[in-house]
């Protein structure tokens, strides 16, 4: 991939539609999350007003979606995280250097689910 030079107003154009992606993108997992949340919600009514007993692939799946709850949380994590470096943009370097490191506490985090899921 080749490089192009451009000015420091030109990189900062670029942050600036970087931030509203990664507005959008927390926007979509908020709203994802609480529709999981809500969902969670109705299935716990629904078997504890019941009294339906719990069988371990019912149980597997409410983890699993305890699962995705968290990782919904962590893209947003990271979402806020990535604004927040594009907001104190201060050289590409640096930046890039940020970026990195949330993208490797963000794979941290998945991997840390990763085994329970899967």
């Amino acid at each position: 991939m080749q490089l192009v030079e451009i000015s420091q107003d030109q990189a900062q154009e670029v942050c600036v539609v970087l931030e509203n992606i990664f507005e959008h993108i927390k926007s979509v997992q908020e709203d994802v999350s609480k529709l999981n949340f809500e969902a969670m919600q109705q299935i716990n009514d629904l078997i504890f007003g019941s009294g339906i007993e719990v069988d371990d692939d019912v149980f597997v799946a409410l983890q699993h979606q305890d699962i995705l709850t968290q990782q919904l949380g962590a893209i947003s994590e990271l979402s806020q995280t990535l604004q927040r470096h594009l907001q104190n943009y201060e050289d590409y370097e640096t930046l890039e250097s940020k970026f990195l490191s949330a993208l490797e506490i963000a794979k941290a985090k998945k991997e840390a689910y990763r085994g329970k899921a899967f």
